[in-house]
């Protein structure tokens, strides 16, 4: 399967927003520098299991599973890792000495954080489900929870959230303190070239700021509280390079509906999106609108839990003096 690399100039972008039923075209490039860099970054391995939703339907046998993936590793050229693999490498435990991490490879990992927000306690019920009794990493969670629900079953789940937050350590988020994305990148918690996940299907903002954020299920959120690890499938990459700058009065928000005008056939469904562009593009890019753009990455057609990972270059002085948890 041949990896999806788009160039998008910013400046049609500009006239979409200028025409709401214009339809978006983007040109060709044919510069030799854009077109070595997309080659970069690419993978030429065979991606096995495409449906990362159904990846326990279907499944092969577990020794042909492990021979083929050994047999692709030696017949696969040497390649330079995507920046999504390469922070996937750095949070993956468990790995063969040497081992270098590609997109399709079933990981074992541990991310830095990792944040629930009204699932909270249904997290927590499922983590006592399997007879866990307490968080591996307290600093690793991050709580926040639905604050406008004024009934009385979230109000008593609201308490006890709170109650078992106190009880084992973790970082908890009141009413009022903000929605659990923001706290996670305001605090520090997620964090340039770091993994941080949520329970949450627009974690992928995290790749705002460099960080890659993916959504995880229940059950896999109360693995990672129970034991700070979880699996994870490397999924399709995608690379997005913008061209330009970011006219005046056009926002992240025109960015990603007109990418998913571009993208509106399921073309890089449950893909990971690596944002790229030279450093006086993304400099034009207001680091808030490059939130909105990885945010609403997650809404390309009928994707759920689409990867969106870093913008680069980016300055740590942007950040605005947030240190890292």
């Amino acid at each position: 399967m041949t990896p999806i690399r788009r160039a998008v100039a910013l400046s049609t972008v500009s006239r979409l927003s200028s025409l709401s039923r214009q339809r978006l075209t983007v040109r060709s490039q044919s510069l030799s520098a854009a077109i070595s860099q997309f080659h970069a970054y690419s993978t030429s391995r065979p991606l096995r299991q495409q449906a990362f939703h159904s990846q326990l339907e279907n499944a092969p046998n577990a020794a042909d599973l492990l021979s083929s993936l050994d047999a692709a590793s030696a017949a696969a050229p040497s390649t330079p890792q995507t920046l999504t693999e390469k922070i996937v490498q750095r949070y993956s435990v468990g790995l063969a000495p040497g081992k270098k991490v590609k997109s399709g490879d079933y990981v074992t990992l541990q991310p830095a954080q990792c944040m629930t927000h009204d699932n909270s306690w249904p997290v927590a019920l499922k983590m006592m489900s399997i007879g866990a009794t307490q968080i591996k990493n307290p600093s690793q969670i991050t709580l926040d929870h639905d604050v406008q629900n004024k009934s009385e079953a979230n109000l008593r789940k609201m308490r006890q959230i709170e109650e078992f937050a106190g009880k084992h350590g973790t970082a908890f988020y009141p009413a009022g303190r903000g929605i659990g994305h923001q706290i996670m990148i305001e605090e520090g918690y997620a964090w340039p070239g770091t993994l941080a996940v949520a329970s949450d299907s627009h974690s992928n903002i995290y790749g705002g700021i460099g960080c890659l954020g993916t959504p995880v299920v229940r059950t896999d959120a109360a693995s990672i509280w129970s034991t700070g690890r979880t699996w994870w499938q490397i999924p399709p990459i995608a690379k997005i390079t913008f061209t330009g700058l970011l006219p005046p009065g056009v926002t992240g928000k025109d960015v990603i509906v007109a990418l998913c005008g571009l993208f509106n056939k399921d073309e890089v469904l449950n893909h990971a999106i690596e944002f790229a562009g030279s450093e006086q593009t993304m400099r034009s890019i207001p680091i808030d609108d490059r939130l909105a753009i990885s945010n609403m990455s997650t809404e390309f057609g009928s994707i759920v839990g689409s990867r969106s990972i870093p913008f680069s270059p980016l300055q740590l002085t942007e950040l605005g003096g947030i240190v890292p948890r």
